[in-house]
């Protein structure tokens, strides 16, 4: 990790800008609690910085990469378990598309799951780490949920249901919300979080450096002995 100057940041960040709301929302519907949503948000953004990882391609498979990993740390963690579940649900939904119409009639838990499998991409084994489900729970209820968007679609689009959820999924969490947090806002404390660290990076680096210059003036120190030692046995 390079020390990078506010504009430098800056620059960097704005390749994670467009992508603000959607790794908030995956991270709200992982975690089911807000505060823990913009923390693991905080922290995926502020990873892939420290590895330094340029804007271009794969970029933003890295960024949900991290995303995915620290969402799962803390709604793993004991603050996550312990936390107020607080992910309101889609609400009510375009009734004109009926894969939408008819995710917004279900319960909150059935559209977090139809959300974690079909807009995160997670698996039933992932999805059940998160819920309070099985594996075999979550699979039964997807495909019920599937069921009933077939019957609700044309006979040709019966066939592509599954994708079609998907993409009114993936279309949900690239829709920015009332609290969804503003690009700013998380602006400042990526900058915040990165000027700690590489302050810390800076406090490392001297350390390591006096560390070893302690260590070369023993190994000096050492030679200078054997050598006495060995020119008066001469």
């Amino acid at each position: 990790m390079q020390h990078q100057t506010p504009d430098a940041l800056r620059g960097w960040f704005k390749a994670v800008e467009p992508m603000c709301t959607e790794l908030f929302n995956a991270a709200y519907v992982m975690c089911g609690n807000y505060d823990m949503a913009e923390y693991a948000l905080n922290s995926a953004i502020l990873d892939v910085w420290q590895q330094g990882v340029a804007a271009g391609m794969g970029f933003r498979e890295r960024l949900r990469a991290a995303l995915r990993a620290e969402a799962f740390a803390a709604a793993l963690s004991d603050e996550g378990i312990a936390a107020e579940f607080t992910w309101p649900g889609i609400g009510r939904a375009d009734a004109e598309d009926p894969v939408l119409d008819q995710l917004g009639r279900e319960k909150t838990a059935i559209q977090r799951l139809v959300m974690l499998r079909h807009g995160c991409g997670l698996s039933t084994r992932s999805i059940a780490q998160l819920t309070e489900l099985s594996q075999g729970q979550a699979r039964s209820e997807l495909r019920r949920f599937e069921a009933r968007c077939r019957r609700r679609l044309s006979g040709a689009e019966r066939s592509r249901a599954e994708s079609l959820i998907a993409r009114q999924a993936k279309r949900l969490l690239a829709r920015r919300g009332p609290g969804t947090p503003h690009p700013a806002q998380l602006y400042r404390a990526f900058e915040a979080e990165a000027a700690g660290a590489q302050g810390a990076g800076q406090r490392v680096s001297r350390v390591v450096g006096l560390l070893l210059t302690a260590v070369m003036a023993l190994i000096c120190a050492g030679a200078f002995w054997l050598f006495a030692v060995l020119v008066r046995q001469v």
